[in-house]
């Protein structure tokens, strides 16, 4: 099994580049909901950095050429793999 850090990297790829059928896994049922919400506001990111909060939690900022955005997302185990539980922007 991947480790927390392993997948919120591919997942951080997986949004730069779009990968929308990579991205439907990532995500539980509630974790889904919201973030069908946040995708309403899209940008175009280049980058991103990790930064782990403990207790299964992850600040993610991507960053592109019309600034950055920050994504708190909680992360919990479902069988193997691990899914977004819950996220928000932060500012």
């Amino acid at each position: 099994m991947a480790t927390l850090r392993e997948t919120a990297e591919r997942h951080a790829r997986d949004i730069i580049a779009g990968n929308m059928a990579a991205l439907m896994g990532d995500f539980t049922p509630s974790g889904l909901t919201k973030a069908m919400a946040l995708a309403a506001n899209p940008m175009t990111a280049t980058s991103f950095e990790i930064k782990e909060l403990g207790n299964d939690e992850l600040e993610i900022t991507y960053s592109g050429p019309n600034g950055s955005r920050t994504i708190w997302s909680k992360w919990v185990q479902v069988g193997d793999r691990w899914q977004i539980d819950d996220l928000a922007e932060r500012s």
